[in-house]
């Protein structure tokens, strides 16, 4: 028998191709047995059943089963592969964040007994969103380097400042050690507070990386935005202390660099430093 001409279409949209077969054939007729089906089709006749089954938990197959008559079946209207499609995207997404919940417990066992660094290399904004939600997930407290060159990508503002608000919801607290560039007094002391961040200022050409530091938890996460956006997690105890570490040393030592811009962006002697 020929195949129906959507069958490759209902297979790309996510049917198997048996299931496909099934449901374009009873679409060009009306209530026909089972028997009749697996007589015209390449399967036999407890495949068939199987797949009318599987095809009606979709919506796909309507069933008439009269005391007496032997049951038949008839395809649903075609339009209801769209409500099938919802649910199935709807099923996707339920899976994909089960999946991220019980993710972080998985590598971090496996990097327990491997000691093998558990490293994802992602690029462009699929690799933030997938460090946001991570970070998300973890609600760990963060500890920031800032990067003056983020503002090179203003495609992920948006993200950033959702993710923010997220953080704040979740209590996630934020040290951030950041080049000064055009910080605001009124930033400094209203909105890091309201956004959980505590903030230490360095002048620019003593700390101007391409690439932004960022961890939590266990984790290290180098996000390069001098040039294509490029995000790398690392989940390494070692590693995730060392950089601790250091940033801890740059945090005791910037104290007096920061209140001295602190001082200057209150009296109006600090500008900030001319765009790059």
């Amino acid at each position: 028998m020929e195949k129906h001409p959507s069958v490759s279409y209902l297979i790309q949209a996510g049917l198997r191709e048996d299931q496909a077969v099934v449901y374009t054939y009873l679409v060009g007729r009306g209530a026909i047995a089972a028997s009749k089906i697996a007589k015209q089709l390449p399967y036999s006749r407890p495949n068939i059943y199987r797949l009318l089954d599987e095809l009606i938990s979709f919506g796909l197959i309507e069933k008439t089963d009269e005391p007496g008559r032997v049951a038949t079946f008839s395809a649903a209207h075609p339009l209801v592969l769209r409500e099938w499609l919802a649910r199935e995207r709807a099923k996707y997404s339920e899976r994909e964040k089960a999946l991220e919940n019980t993710l972080t417990d998985l590598v971090s066992t496996f990097t327990a007994l491997s000691g093998k660094p558990g490293v994802r290399v992602l690029e462009g904004i699929a690799g933030i969103t997938e460090l946001y939600e991570d970070i998300l997930n973890e609600q760990a407290p963060i500890c920031l380097i800032r990067s003056p060159y983020d503002d090179q990508h203003p495609e992920i503002l948006e993200k950033v400042i959702e993710q923010i608000k997220q953080q704040v919801k979740l209590g996630i607290t934020t040290r951030a050690i950041t080049p000064f560039d055009n910080e605001t007094t009124e930033e400094l002391e209203i909105i890091d507070p309201q956004n959980l961040v505590t903030r230490r200022l360095v002048y620019i050409d003593h700390l101007d990386l391409p690439a932004q530091i960022l961890f939590y938890k266990d984790k290290v996460a180098l996000t390069a935005f001098d040039g294509t956006l490029m995000t790398t997690i690392i989940q390494n105890e070692a590693i995730s202390k060392t950089v601790s570490l250091l940033f801890e040393y740059l945090w005791r030592t910037l104290e007096s660099e920061d209140a001295e811009i602190r001082s200057g962006l209150k009296t109006g002697s600090m500008q900030a430093p001319r765009p790059r």
